[in-house]
């Protein structure tokens, strides 16, 4: 499995397959799993293999004995990435971003709530995609813009029906899951400024928002940072973090929205339309 064959978000950083993985130094925090200090990280996978990332700027991995290209990427563009991007001080959400008539709109919230499946389906429509699952956020005098990341979106099986899309030419996100990567023509390749952030959630029957403000942005913002847990090993980071996300509380505007399960992906699509335009 050689490194050149496998796909990570950041072009200048360092990525080496190796015999035998880096351990952290003077760990912060340490469990079975994670190593974690201000600019090391290191983690562990049964079945998939070991990783280890310093510094924003270097990546090794080390597969475990038959662990798929599929499983080995998949965590190389999630816990590991996210590393690196703490290690480089650059705000990372869990959210997918697109932009609309020329609005910056990143979707965050509860997993399976439908983030990739709405941007794939704002994008199919004329939004222009920026980034799936985890976008990073960058300042310019203080405005937050989206950093595109991404060449593809992570869907699951009925996502792609929904969009009368044929999974059967996509690449599996990894073997036995029925989730895809779908690509994604019309990407924006340039940090784009970030207008709103919609959190979503799961609950009743009726399609609300509200819109968030002050300390209940904040802390909803808060707990949309992607791999938080890690920054208990990062005090620096954390504290930049801190001065970030107020910038974004007061720049850009947060609205929670609220969906039933079983409405449709057009539906919901046309209810956010009608929102993010009239907010």
């Amino acid at each position: 499995m050689p490194a050149m064959s496998l796909y990570f978000p950041v072009n200048d950083v360092i990525l080496r397959k190796v015999k035998k993985i880096r351990t952290v130094s003077a760990p912060v925090y340490a469990d079975r799993i994670w190593q974690i200090n201000q600019e090391e990280f290191a983690m562990q996978v049964d079945g998939t293999g070991s990783f280890y990332a310093c510094n924003g700027k270097e990546v090794d991995y080390m597969p475990a004995e038959g662990a798929t290209k599929e499983s080995v990427e998949l965590y190389l563009n999630g816990s590991v990435y996210g590393a690196i991007l703490h290690q480089r001080n650059i705000l990372p959400l869990h959210g997918s971003s697109f932009i609309r008539k020329d609005q910056g709109i990143m979707i965050c919230g509860d997993s399976g709530v439908g983030k990739s499946a709405l941007t794939a389906a704002f994008c199919m429509s004329g939004g222009q995609f920026l980034t799936d699952d985890v976008s990073p956020v960058v300042f310019d005098n203080g405005r937050p813009s989206v950093v595109p990341r991404s060449d593809r979106i992570k869907l699951w099986d009925d996502s792609l029906e929904q969009l009368n899309s044929d999974r059967r030419n996509l690449k599996q996100v990894r073997p036995g899951e029925e989730k895809y990567y779908f690509p994604v023509n019309n990407r924006y390749r340039r940090p784009h400024p970030l207008h709103q952030i919609i959190i979503m959630t799961y609950d009743g029957n009726v399609t609300r928002a509200e819109v968030l403000k002050g300390a209940e942005s904040f802390e909803a913002l808060r707990n949309e940072v992607y791999r938080w847990e890690y920054l208990a090993a990062m005090p620096k980071t954390e504290a930049g973090y801190f001065d970030k996300l107020l910038m974004i509380t007061k720049t850009v505007k947060v609205s929670k929205v609220y969906r039933p399960a079983k409405i449709s992906l057009e539906e919901m699509k046309l209810f956010l339309s009608d929102y993010i335009e009239h907010l």
